[in-house]
């Protein structure tokens, strides 16, 4: 019973912040612990956990006295409308460049592995600090290996990127699964709402709901339940600058190019050309010109027959050539215009007109130094001061393992070399180097090389 009655004060809370986003209600409690076992592993308490920790979220923000505007398109809440626009998805299914770009981006962020370590101070240098890889049974190492039940760890950066990539923002929701774990959810931005506060800067979040989706109803979480991703906006600092903003016009020229070529391969829907007689034909007439025209003059068998109407005094050529139009050129540069905002070199998009093999790896490690590196890096801080800490392990570190990069190879080449060159000069220890590239310390490490 006392389920029952908070859950119809939740819904409550929602219909008063749909409708006014003012109202009286209860002060917020302090939201549980975020260490392990921070939640109540019983079932029924956990249940009953959640719906308590749901509404204490829109409890809380149904003070904040700011309206929430909740229409389709305001994706990012009070003061953020029109920044994740519910039709930025469909480019993802309607934009072949905009498609394989994102798809691009979001398969490498996917390909080097994870890897967490535990930050110790090092006893053997004045203010410094080694990192220690945690054992792969660790809470924090299996929750960013398997994030919940139904996704890996490769569904959620794939899932992360697509969302950066057309809304410029994501979110990861900190649920609890049956045992108390844990779990990563990523949520559509387009749904999110964020709820701007004067003293806390953002007061929470509300995830608009979709009938026959999950979830169906809105959902309202606090600030330490929602791990925000975002690429900075200097328009609106409560919002992601999607990179479909500046391209979006471009990504639509290509678009219907492709439909204008495909209706007029289909039917034009108007003449090629105009025939200009003596002599206004009725509808008898007219038909009967159409047939003894087609009889004579259509198929294979009868092209560049020359024609002969005397009934016809002029014939005037209708609309533009595609060479007027310049179609496949139109396209290149609506390719182009991609390729520049998503960082993703035209070679890797598949414009292979002046391809060769050295270009083409040129390309991969342009790709990867200019815009796969600069993304994972922006990822892992997301991790190191976002999410870490809000799992309660601020003193763990997360870090991409980029090593194994065939386009990264070559710089991995010239970085063995330059510290062969420092070890034979003395200059750095075994220690000092494995510690470097994240690797346990040797006991025979510390003095000069061999």
């Amino acid at each position: 019973m006392l389920q029952i009655q908070i859950r119809k004060m939740f819904q409550a809370s929602f219909d008063r912040l749909r409708m006014s986003g003012q109202g009286d209600a209860p002060s917020p409690q302090p939201s549980p612990a975020r260490g392990e076992g921070a939640m109540p592993r019983d079932r029924d308490e956990r249940r009953n956990a959640v719906v308590q920790r749901a509404n204490r979220a829109a409890a809380s923000l149904g003070r904040s006295g700011d309206t929430l505007r909740m229409s389709d398109g305001a994706g990012i809440g009070a003061g953020g409308e029109g920044w994740a626009r519910p039709e930025y998805g469909r480019y993802m299914a309607t934009s072949p460049s905009v498609y394989a770009a994102v798809r691009l981006r979001a398969e490498a962020v996917t390909r080097p592995p994870l890897r967490v370590y535990r930050v110790e101070p090092d006893l053997r240098q004045d203010q410094g600090e080694r990192r220690v890889p945690v054992e792969a049974s660790h809470p924090a190492a299996r929750l960013l290996e398997r994030v919940n039940p139904w996704y890996t760890r490769a569904d959620l950066w794939r899932a992360t990127e697509i969302y950066l990539c057309l809304w410029g923002s994501a979110f990861w929701a900190i649920e609890r699964g049956e045992d108390g774990a844990p779990e990563l959810w990523p949520l559509r931005p387009d749904r999110m709402a964020v709820i701007p506060d004067r003293q806390r800067y953002v007061r929470g979040f509300v995830y608009r709901g979709s009938p026959g989706s999950i979830p169906s109803e809105n959902v309202a979480y606090t600030p330490d339940e929602i791990v925000w991703l975002r690429y900075f906006n200097p328009l609106e600092e409560l919002a992601g600058l999607s990179p479909l903003a500046p391209a979006r016009l471009s990504a639509d020229m290509g678009h219907e190019g492709l439909r204008f070529n495909r209706h007029l391969l289909r039917n034009s829907a108007r003449p090629d050309f105009l025939l200009l007689t003596n002599h206004e034909l009725n509808d008898t007439e007219l038909e009967d010109f159409y047939a003894r025209w087609e009889q004579r003059y259509q198929g294979p068998g009868n092209a560049h027959r020359p024609a002969v109407a005397s009934a016809v005094r002029d014939v005037k050529t209708l609309g533009l050539s595609h060479r007027d139009i310049d179609f496949i050129q139109g396209l290149r540069w609506s390719l182009e215009e991609v390729s520049r905002t998503y960082g993703v070199p035209k070679l890797l998009l598949g414009d292979f007109e002046r391809a060769t093999y050295a270009n083409v790896q040129a390309s991969e490690r342009l790709f990867w130094r200019n815009t796969v590196v600069p993304e994972v890096r922006f990822l892992e801080d997301q991790m190191n001061r976002a999410l870490l800490p809000k799992l309660g392990y601020p003193q763990l570190r997360a870090e991409f393992d980029l090593s194994a990069i065939e386009a990264l190879q070559e710089d991995e080449a010239s970085r063995v070399q330059r510290e062969t060159a420092l070890l034979d000069r003395g200059v750095l220890t075994i220690n000092e180097v494995r510690r470097e590239r994240n690797l346990p310390e040797v006991p025979w490490g510390d003095g000069p090389a061999a």
